[in-house]
């Protein structure tokens, strides 16, 4: 007796070939086999039964193995197989995690565990990938890895470390100490002759000191880095810090790639209870909605599967429940509305709904820097003449959030705001700027010849203007008006003011309402 390699039931192995022509329907044993030996048995026999490249693929994902990294600050070293000795327990042991793994999200119980069971990222980590490469010849740099949410990011890192047979300590700058990390360093420094792979998600939130306690390890040669971001590590991560790691993209998954994953995890997770209603046509409508986020596509795959066990639950139905829960997961939109927020109601002197949108941003894990480089925008567009002192308050507050972490900034960073709001504003330098930009758009504007009183002279004639004018100064001072009075603007501009003259455009903001 074997185990279906699609529907995963036990079938005699004489019946194997009707089994998989009757579509899983048909020919299914009663019994169950228990024993180590038998199951130990039916797997390889079924094993057997698959395509020589899918075989050989899936025994390349055992001989990786499971992940060697554990979230949080904790370590799980990457054991060293020996050839004479078969492992008992490879990494920490497949029985336990397999029992975690049953409580634990679909998304981390699909993650593949080998490159060959992810799907797209093919110029990275394909068979002719440029990290795959690097990985095989065992030269593997400090690297950074940047994507979307969603694209694998994590997937990748905690791979490779059990594919160089190095420990790995995965850790996360939203819950690690600057303590910890120092430790977590100090400890993989002295691992062993192999250099241990530190991977930091969201590496963009550390604090320069915290990203120093890194570099100061990598000038040393005593670990490899691994960072994951969503943000641009050229703008967000010291640099440093990027000079010292190889950055690599992480693409956004396809729809065809989500739709793919969505299909393979109904396929190869039993406890999942398929219905007729999560047919192709519907995991197709997932992919889409999920934007190339494959965690979410797997969490409203989850979600629909409980939601089908409802009686009378129509496909409609469905789609209209899975969309009202996916409106509030898409965090790109989510990021934009609030800031926008935030952004509207310094716009209209609101210190309270300010405070308010500025606490729900940091309390949603948004990045501190992100709403600093926000607001030095904002001191310009929306505050601007009237007070040209914020802007360069505004650029304080945001070098000791860089500096000091948001722990010890956020007060900074919530004085900032309620100054904004309290603040006179004034737009003047903001429309004056896109009404020159709007001119030098016009037809035939942007290469205007520039007057001629005004365009560079000879060095001879230069020095005898400035004879003249230090010799006789009376007729400076009559001479200067005259030329004053010609303008400086292009003959074809003459008379036109893109400085105005109020603080506020005439019209209103369609955004706010006025008492």
């Amino acid at each position: 007796m074997i185990r279906c390699p699609i529907c995963q039931k036990h079938v005699l192995l004489s019946a194997i070939n009707e089994h998989l022509d009757s579509g899983c329907q048909k020919f299914i044993a009663i019994t169950h086999l228990q024993s180590t030996t038998s199951s130990a048995l039916s797997e390889n026999d079924c094993n057997s039964l698959l395509p020589t490249e899918q075989r050989r693929s899936k025994e390349n994902c055992k001989s990786t193995g499971p992940s060697a990294s554990v979230p949080g600050s904790s370590k799980r070293a990457v054991s060293q197989p020996d050839s004479n000795t078969t492992r008992k327990k490879p990494h920490t042991g497949l029985a336990t995690e397999g029992k975690n793994l049953r409580h634990a999200p679909l998304a981390e119980q699909v993650r593949p565990r080998c490159f060959d069971e992810i799907v797209g990222q093919k110029s990275l980590i394909g068979p002719n990938g440029t990290l795959r490469r690097l990985i095989e010849q065992d030269e593997l740099p400090n690297l950074i890895l940047w994507g979307p949410p969603g694209s694998g990011k994590t997937t990748i890192a905690r791979i490779i470390g059990p594919m160089m047979r190095r420990k790995i300590y995965e850790i996360s700058s939203l819950t690690t100490t600057t303590t910890e990390y120092r430790d977590i360093v100090t400890k993989a420094t002295h691992d062993g002759r192999n250099k241990s792979i530190i991977f930091c998600d969201e590496i963009h939130r550390l604090t320069r000191p915290q990203q120093d306690i890194f570099l100061n390890a990598m000038r040393r040669n005593k670990i490899t880095l691994i960072g994951a971001t969503t943000e641009n590590p050229s703008l967000n991560i010291h640099h440093t810090l990027v000079y010292k790691c190889r950055v690599f993209t992480v693409a956004k998954p396809t729809t065809t790639d989500l739709a793919t994953i969505l299909r393979h995890s109904l396929i190869s997770q039993t406890h999942l209870k398929s219905s007729p209603l999560l047919d192709d046509e519907f995991l197709q409508y997932i992919a889409e909605f999920a934007d190339g986020d494959s965690r979410t596509a797997l969490n409203v795959l989850e979600i629909a599967t409980d939601l089908c066990r409802r009686p009378n639950m129509t496909k409609e139905k469905l789609k209209h429940s899975l969309t009202k829960s996916l409106l509030y997961d898409r965090s790109d939109d989510q990021h934009y509305d609030t800031i926008s927020a935030l952004h509207k109601s310094i716009r209209g002197s609101d210190p309270d709904a300010a405070l308010y949108y500025l606490v729900r941003m940091l309390q949603s894990g948004e990045n501190p820097l992100f709403i600093a480089r926000r607001l030095i925008v904002a001191t310009s567009e929306d505050i601007g003449l009237a007070n040209n002192v914020l802007q360069t308050y505004a650029t304080s507050v945001y070098l000791m959030i860089e500096k000091l972490g948001i722990n010890d900034a956020q007060y900074a960073l919530a004085q900032l705001v309620i100054t904004m709001c309290l603040s006179k504003k004034s737009t003047r330098s903001y429309r004056g700027l896109n009404n020159a930009l709007a001119a030098v758009k016009e037809p035939g504007m942007g290469d205007l010849p520039i007057p001629f009183h005004i365009l560079d002279r000879r060095p001879e004639l230069l020095r005898e203007a400035d004879r003249v004018v230090t010799t006789d100064s009376q007729q400076s001072q009559e001479r200067l008006p005259s030329t004053s009075t010609q303008g400086f603007l292009p003959h074809a501009l003459k008379g036109r003011k893109f400085l105005e003259d109020t603080d506020f455009l005439f019209k209103r903001d369609p955004d706010l309402s006025y008492g």
